[in-house]
């Protein structure tokens, strides 16, 4: 495999490559040294004779995840991660690390400030509990 040194130098038995120079390996640079320092230079193996596989398509997990996800504007729904979340009868959604809690029957945000997951099932639980409270004050 070639690969282009994108920055710093590189040293490979006694040789030293500085950025911008083709490097022959055996092993997997990029995965070796990280995409910030080393790229796959398929131009260059084609033109050496190299047998190579067509590079590969591979979305990156981001970008999959996005299509996959397709966040609305409380994020992605992870609900079904929650056990009590069916019985509030609600809807958790996280973006960017952060959960908003929604009521599936008027779409009301529930928590005043966003949580972390960690954080959603004491809410649920104390949700559960305030509105059995409720309940029992509508009740009489």
């Amino acid at each position: 495999m070639i690969f282009k040194l994108k920055r710093g130098s590189h040293y490979q038995g006694d040789k030293k490559f500085m950025k911008g120079d083709t490097v022959e390996s055996s092993h997997d640079l990029v995965t070796l040294f990280g995409k910030e320092k080393f790229e796959r230079d398929y131009p260059a193996e084609q033109k050496a004779g190299i047998a190579t596989i067509n590079k590969p398509n591979i979305p990156s997990p981001v970008a999959k995840a996005d299509v996959d996800k397709e966040p609305g504007e409380y994020g992605e729904d992870i609900t079904s991660e929650f056990s009590t979340a069916e019985e509030a009868e609600v809807t958790v959604f996280e973006k960017s690390n952060w959960c908003t809690v929604v009521d599936k029957e008027d779409g009301e945000v529930l928590n005043e400030k966003k949580l972390r997951r960690k954080d959603i099932e004491p809410f649920l639980e104390q949700y559960l509990t305030d509105e059995d409270v409720d309940e029992d004050v509508d009740g009489d």
